[in-house]
C-alpha cells in the first residue's frame, strides 16, 4: 500500500473538485456567483470611484445623525424625569425659617383680634414682633380705660382714688376728707341756733393749735360769759375749713414725697443687685455662673406674681423646711459644698467595700477571665 493512499484514505475530497489550478477561470466563477465571500475570499472586494453620489452621501449621513438625535433626546429627557420624581431635602434651616414665618404670622393675626376687639391699639406700621411690645400696648390700653372712667366719676372720688394710687394711705385720707366735709357742712345759721356746736367749733380749733382740753374749755366759758361765743364760732369756723384742707393737702403731700423716695430706692436697689449679680462668676464656690443662670437669679428675686410674691417666696411656702434647709448650709456646712462630694465618694467606696468583703465570705471563685489577677487585698487596703 502507497503511503499517500494511506494518508487520504477516509477523507471527503469532493471539495477539491472546485479547485482549479487556473487563476482566470477561479475569477470567472466569482464573477458567475456575484463576488460572495468564501473561506478562500473572506474579503469584500471594494471598487474604486472617482466620487460619491450626492443622495448617497446625504442618505448615511442622515443615519449617522438619527442616532444620536434619539440618544440626545433621550439623553435630555432622563435628567428631567430624574429631576421630577427626585424630592428635594428640607434642610433643619429652611424647617426653622418656616416655623418662624408661622409664628410671626400666629403674633400678628393675635394682634389684629386684640386690635379689633378694642383691647389694644396700634397702627399696622407700630407693630412689633416680641412679647414686650404686645404687654406694652396691653398696659397702655388698660390705663386709658381706667383714666376714661375716672373722669366720669365723681370729683371727690377721682381724688381718693389718684391720690391712693400715689402712695396715700386711703384710710388716713378718708378720715381727713370727712372732718372737712363736716366742717363745711356746718351752716351760719345752724351754728347760731346751737349752743353746744360753738362750743365744739371754738374748742376744736383751739385743741388743733395746741391746746388742752381743759384750758380749751375755760376759755369757752369766758367767751360764754362775755357773750361773744357766737362770734368767735363763726371765725373758729371758717379757720377749721381752712386748716382742715391745708393739713389734709400737706399729709397728702408727704405721702406722695415718701412713695417717690420709696420707689427710687427701689429701683436703685434694682440696679445695684443686677449689677452685682452680672459682676460675679460664681456664688457658690465651683458652681459657675452663665448669663441665663444671672437672669433667673435676677428674676427670681425681683419678679413678684399677682399676689406680691417672687420665686423664693412660693418655695418657700411649697417647703415647710425650706429656711431650715438654708440654716444647715449656711451654720453647719458654712457654705463648703466639698462636704457633698466627699459624702458621695464615700457611699460608692462602701458599697464596693461591701461587695468584696461579701465575695470573700462566701468563698465563691472568681469567673472565668481576667478577674483571676485581681488582687482583692491590694484593693481593700487602699479603701481603708
Amino acid at each position: 500500500m502507497a503511503i499517500g493512499e494511506d494518508a487520504l484514505d477516509g477523507l471527503d475530497l469532493s471539495v477539491l473538485q472546485n479547485i482549479t489550478v487556473d487563476p482566470t477561470e477561479s475569477a470567472k466563477k466569482e464573477e458567475d456567483k456575484g463576488g460572495e465571500p468564501s473561506i478562500f475570499e473572506p474579503q469584500l472586494k471594494i471598487q474604486e470611484v472617482d466620487e460619491v453620489p450626492e443622495v448617497e452621501a446625504k442618505e448615511e449621513v442622515k443615519v449617522k445623525e438619527e442616532p444620536q438625535e434619539e440618544e440626545s433626546d433621550v439623553k435630555d429627557e432622563v435628567p428631567e424625569t430624574k429631576a421630577e420624581n427626585k424630592e428635594e431635602p428640607v434642610s433643619e434651616t429652611t424647617e426653622q425659617v418656616e416655623e418662624e414665618e408661622e409664628t410671626s404670622n400666629a403674633f400678628r393675626v393675635f394682634a389684629e383680634m386684640q386690635r379689633d376687639k378694642g383691647l389694644i391699639d396700634y397702627n399696622d406700621e407700630e407693630f412689633e414682633e416680641n412679647d414686650d411690645w404686645l404687654f406694652s400696648r396691653i398696659s397702655d390700653t388698660i390705663e386709658s380705660k381706667v383714666n376714661e372712667y375716672k373722669e366720669t366719676i365723681p370729683t371727690e372720688i377721682k381724688y381718693l382714688l389718684d391720690n391712693y394710687e400715689a402712695g396715700v394711705p386711703l384710710s388716713n385720707l378718708l378720715e381727713m376728707q370727712n372732718q372737712e366735709q363736716v366742717y363745711e357742712s356746718i351752716s351760719v345759721e345752724n351754728l347760731e341756733k346751737s349752743d353746744s356746736l360753738q362750743k365744739n367749733v371754738v374748742r376744736d380749733l383751739l385743741m388743733k393749735t395746741g391746746w388742752s382740753e381743759e384750758r380749751a374749755n375755760k376759755k369757752i366759758q369766758r367767751y360764754e360769759d362775755a357773750g361773744v361765743l357766737h362770734e368767735e364760732a363763726e371765725e373758729a369756723l371758717g379757720s377749721l375749713v381752712e386748716m382742715q384742707k391745708y393739713e389734709k393737702e400737706q399729709f397728702v403731700e408727704t405721702k406722695k414725697q415718701e412713695q417717690q423716695q420709696k420707689i427710687q430706692a427701689h429701683e436703685k436697689w434694682l440696679g445695684d443687685l443686677k449689677d452685682h449679680i452680672g459682676k460675679k462668676e460664681e456664688i457658690l464656690p465651683g458652681f459657675k455662673l452663665s448669663p441665663k443662670d444671672k437672669d433667673n437669679l435676677y428674676k427670681g428675686i425681683t419678679k413678684l406674681d399677682r399676689e406680691g410674691k417672687n420665686e423664693i417666696m412660693r418655695l418657700r411656702e411649697k417647703d415647710p423646711e425650706f429656711d431650715l434647709k438654708i440654716a444647715y448650709l449656711a451654720t453647719v456646712l458654712k457654705w463648703d459644698f466639698s462636704a457633698f462630694e466627699r459624702q458621695s465618694t464615700t457611699k460608692s467606696t462602701r458599697k464596693l467595700a461591701d461587695v468584696i468583703k461579701s465575695t470573700k465570705k462566701t468563698g465563691s471563685r472568681p469567673s472565668r477571665g481576667t478577674s483571676k489577677s485581681v488582687n482583692f487585698d491590694t484593693m481593700r487596703k487602699s479603701l481603708r
